[in-house]
């Protein structure tokens, strides 16, 4: 239960994280360029934090964010498309 909590948690928060940055990103460029960089940014961050913040178990950490940038990807993407079918301001 623990385990399941802590993982949704991860994916919550990841969520929260790469719509804010897509938002922020819109302004340099097109919906889906803002989506590819803030999962990017994302993982490399994520990635990297979660290493050092698990001494005892890195590569789970690691793997539990990647799966949480990959379960979001295509959400992100589907509002980029959408966005970019209205023609509107941002994600």
């Amino acid at each position: 239960m623990t385990l399941f909590l802590i993982a949704l948690a991860a994916l919550s928060w990841t969520g929260l994280s790469l719509a804010v940055l897509a938002m922020v990103l819109r302004r340099v460029g097109t919906a889906r360029q803002a989506a590819w960089r803030a999962v990017g940014i994302g993982l490399v961050v994520n990635s990297l934090s979660a290493w050092y913040a698990a001494p005892g178990e890195p590569v789970a950490a690691v793997i539990l964010i990647i799966l949480c940038h990959l379960l979001l990807l295509p959400a992100l993407l589907l509002a980029a498309w959408r966005e970019e079918q209205r023609g509107g301001p941002g994600l």
